[in-house]
């Protein structure tokens, strides 16, 4: 079987949990502890630069920038906005070519050598930028669909080339929720359905989702 076979079939696992609906509802409340919508839609998000609010949105995730990754991002708008401008606004992770991936690999990689920021931070600011592009991925995700080594991109855009598997994505989208892209909806399944958090683990709890229903310690 091939990697994106795999996460393929991984993926499924995740749609195919009783109550995975009810999870990502959950995480679109609008009263709710979660980022929500508020991820995409707060302030402005031009797509040639990166503002105060796309660094506010992405504490929503959790997690926090440094005073001097601030200041280099500030100080060194210009080389942002090339890097930036070099990735498409209109093309799905399932669509990019080699070039593309590459200059998407590139800015992911001068935002990861940030003071303070890492892989992880730097998904996550992308996933603002490019949400139909660049994937979210953090240990939970990682765990989940267990891509190969440094593949991730590749994997799941190889993946996600199935149009079914895009459509069974889609069926879990809120009514009334528009701005979340296909790789955001997803990122929120497993999130919900892995995450160690407090809230994440209420959730589940209201959606009567347990432990065996995941097969781990939920």
């Amino acid at each position: 079987m091939q990697p994106e076979d795999v996460v393929r079939e991984r993926i499924r696992g995740v749609l195919a949990v009783a109550g995975i609906e009810k999870l990502v509802a959950a995480y679109f409340a609008p009263d709710g502890p979660f980022a929500g919508e508020t991820f995409d839609l707060l302030g402005e998000n031009p797509p040639d630069r990166i503002t105060h609010d796309d660094l506010l949105a992405t504490t929503l995730l959790d997690i926090s920038w440094r005073p001097r990754a601030v200041r280099i991002l500030h100080e060194r708008g210009d080389e942002v906005r090339t890097l930036l401008d070099a990735l498409p606004t209109g093309v799905d992770l399932w669509q990019a070519g080699a070039a593309v991936l590459k200059a998407a690999t590139v800015l992911h990689e001068w935002l990861d050598g940030l003071p303070g920021v890492g892989p992880v931070i730097a998904a996550k600011l992308l996933a603002r930028k490019r949400p139909r592009l660049v994937p979210i991925h953090d240990e939970v995700v990682l765990r989940a669909l267990a891509p190969p080594p440094n593949q991730f991109w590749v994997t799941l855009g190889g993946a996600l080339r199935d149009p079914a598997l895009r459509d069974e994505i889609e069926s879990l989208r809120p009514d009334g929720v528009a701005s979340p892209s296909v790789l955001r909806l997803l990122d929120v399944a497993i999130w919900m359905l892995h995450g160690g958090s407090g809230n994440a683990k209420d959730a589940r709890s209201a959606a009567g989702i347990t432990a065996n229903d995941l097969g781990t310690e939920a």
